[in-house]
């Protein structure tokens, strides 16, 4: 429960640096979506590469597709669609939507991995949905009134369905602390190449808030991507996907107390359909 504890309060508070990361204290944008993202990917990659060069070698030809999907799915795909949706969402929204996570990894672990499931489950994530389409078409939760790019959280937490199976039934004999290393390595070239090609120097000169959206990238890497990973990668070979994807109960608490602190809206709909998507996951993770 430790770990668990631990995860929620890190990513639960991702979705607010990510804010802060994107926009200054005057509301206006600061670095690009896809500038936070290649950001903490590469600085994630790189905090970790003394680990990817000392195992690079031990890992067999096999094996690197499997981190290869970890990476893509797990980490970079997510980064810069959170990025890209909270240009237009609250935290508070983000950080709600992203507790349909234990669906997919049931969805996808039945779809594609032959994981047994009772009907119970199967119930519960009609009503997760139900919940998050419910509070996606509320109005007023996102300053800029544009719903629509909740769907790129909920593509996220499919991605993190797909990375959570594929490490549990792929690679679950890898240390945790090597398949994090290795998959933001995957993950992270990339993205540090278009960041090269990018004027995120210029913005850090000439832009009042600069550098102290840099910092809240840097400790989004570090704790929301690096320490996050290695810990939810180990819950998950400890115990299953559909517990380690239970953080998802907590997470959204955790993020709506942020969004609340920096001035959001909140109400009593909005916590009506939280309930839902949260009673939802309950059913799902039911023993």
């Amino acid at each position: 429960m430790v770990a668990i504890a631990i995860l929620a309060l890190t990513w639960g508070s991702s979705f607010i640096l990510m804010k802060r990361a994107l926009k200054d204290d005057l509301n206006q944008p600061v670095l690009a979506p896809e500038q936070v993202a290649a950001l903490r990917m590469g600085i994630a990659s790189a905090i970790l590469l003394p680990v990817s060069l000392n195992v690079f070698r031990k890992i067999k030809i096999h094996e690197w597709k499997y981190l290869a999907i970890v990476g893509l799915m797990g980490s970079g795909m997510p980064a810069l669609l959170f990025t890209t949706a909270q240009l237009h969402l609250d935290s508070s929204l983000a950080g709600i939507l992203n507790a349909l996570t234990p669906l997919f990894t049931l969805l996808i672990g039945i779809g594609f991995f032959q994981k047994a499931f009772h009907r119970r489950q199967l119930i519960g994530v009609g009503v997760g949905l139900a919940g998050a389409v419910s509070l996606i078409a509320l109005q007023g939760m996102g300053s800029s009134q544009q719903p629509m790019y909740a769907l790129l959280i909920i593509l996220a937490t499919l991605c993190y369905g797909v990375s959570v199976n594929t490490i549990y039934a792929k690679i679950a004999h890898i240390h945790p602390l090597h398949i994090a290393a290795l998959s933001l390595l995957m993950a992270g070239i990339p993205y540090s190449l278009y960041l090269s090609q990018t004027n995120i120097a210029d913005i850090v000169t000439s832009n009042p808030y600069g550098w102290k959206a840099i910092g809240y990238v840097v400790v989004l890497a570090v704790l929301g991507t690096c320490v996050a990973n290695m810990l939810y990668f180990w819950l998950t070979q400890q115990t299953s996907p559909l517990f380690a994807s239970s953080v998802t109960y907590i997470m959204p608490m955790v993020a709506v107390g942020w969004g609340l602190g920096d001035g959001e809206g909140f109400g009593i709909l909005h916590l009506a359909c939280a309930m839902l998507v949260l009673a939802g996951v309950w059913l799902v993770n039911k023993k």
